[in-house]
């Protein structure tokens, strides 16, 4: 890229009605060298460049004295460049051309940065390690320079060629829990590297959490409810009635909840779904429905708090599931009362779900919940309830 720094130099020097020797005064060096930077004979340290810019109040680019067009231009040719070493597997000129776009990061708007890791992939450079090693570099330069719709193609890219020993820490510092979720990126990875004996996994837990973003409840049921209940119920019964069907289960009517006789993976979808079925059904006072949901629900509850083990695997019965459980422990937690609660929970990599009968037991004492209490079922059902609040006082160090 053709560079006019010497006359820039010295038409902005003029601008400001500076001498060489006054302006050499300014950035502690020689006129003669200010001299020699105006006739282009030598250049600034690279250093001195943004200094030299900020003084003139000026961008770098204008100090370049670089257009538009021959920045284009640049980019066009350097992006050539590249394809070529890579396509010709010139391992050398690729990791210099490589080079030469990271010092000339700051005007990315001509790259496509997707181009470049994919070419990489295309020909499989990206298993040398010197190739490898530039192509940190470079991404840790896109990670602070670029906007975040670059980097997203550079960390999927990245995810999938990074060598084994490096992955965890990569995945580590970039992957999220949106579109750049750990797991996402293993399956492309696996995909990309056709390395078929490890997708399965994490295609099941992809789809377990898909399907639990599916069976989901409104944030705003205790309101939505209330409004319009006998949508809610609906909505309640849709998503009951797609869990059941998922894990080939077609219970009856009144174990819609509970579904089969032991917990699976799905009891905390379960329980909160009883919950506010049975606020719904209450409602609209159908109390025989209501009772037979809270029961059942409270029947999860049970299944639950009845497990005799500490820690253990929670499955489920979806044929799709068939190897996917939830790692799950009880614990401990601490309330303002001064008391420890028992709870369960359930966790696989980025991900988990609690099972809290403390919380359960504090939302049905809701007034959302006030029409039933009058019916001595009430009473039975909430102790039931009560029973599975496990409690012990705080222990002191």
């Amino acid at each position: 890229m053709k560079l006019n720094l010497g006359n820039q130099i010295r038409l902005n020097r003029r601008r400001m009605n500076l001498t060489q020797e006054q302006l050499a005064e300014k950035f502690g060096t020689s006129p003669q060298a200010v001299s020699r930077w105006e006739n282009g004979t030598t250049y600034p340290d690279i250093e001195m460049l943004p200094m030299i810019a900020s003084f003139f109040e000026i961008s770098l680019d204008a100090l370049l004295g670089c257009t538009e067009e021959e920045k284009e231009n640049f980019c066009t040719e350097l992006q050539k460049s590249f394809e070529d070493a890579v396509r010709a597997k010139d391992i050398e000129k690729t990791i210099e051309v490589m080079r030469e776009i990271r010092r000339n990061l700051r005007e990315y708007q001509y790259y496509s940065f997707w181009e470049i890791y994919c070419e990489i992939w295309k020909a499989r450079l990206f298993s040398n390690e010197k190739v490898l090693e530039e192509m940190r570099l470079l991404a840790e330069e896109i990670f602070q320079t670029c906007p975040k719709d670059d980097q997203y193609a550079v960390i999927e890219w990245m995810a999938g060629m990074e060598n084994d020993a490096h992955i965890d820490a990569f995945l580590d510092a970039y992957a999220s829990r949106e579109d750049m979720a750990r797991s996402l990126l293993l399956l492309r990875r696996y995909r990309m590297r056709q390395e078929s004996d490890k997708i399965e996994p994490i295609r099941q837990y992809r789809l377990w959490t898909e399907l639990s973003n599916i069976i989901s409840t409104a944030n705003d049921w205790q309101e939505y409810s209330c409004k319009d209940p006998e949508h809610f119920i609906w909505f309640c019964e849709t998503q009951l009635n797609y869990l059941n069907a998922i894990n080939n289960l077609s219970p009856d009517k009144k174990h819609m909840i509970s579904g089969a006789d032991q917990p699976d993976l799905w009891c905390d979808e379960r329980i909160q779904l009883g919950l506010r079925y049975t606020a719904a059904m209450a409602k609209l006072e159908r109390m025989d429905e209501a009772y037979d949901v809270f029961e059942d629900t409270i029947r999860v509850i049970e299944q639950v708090m009845s497990i005799s083990k500490d820690e253990f695997e929670l499955g489920c019965s979806s044929p799709a599931l068939k190897d996917f459980t939830l790692k799950s422990k009880f614990y401990w937690t601490e309330e303002s009362d001064g008391y420890e609660y028992k709870f369960l929970g359930m966790e696989h990599q980025d991900w988990g779900v609690c099972v809290q009968p403390y919380c359960y037991r504090n939302a049905i004492k809701n007034s959302w919940f006030d029409s039933m209490r009058a019916d001595q079922r009430f009473d039975s059902l909430f102790e039931r309830l009560n029973k599975c609040v496990i409690y012990r006082e705080k222990k002191i160090d």
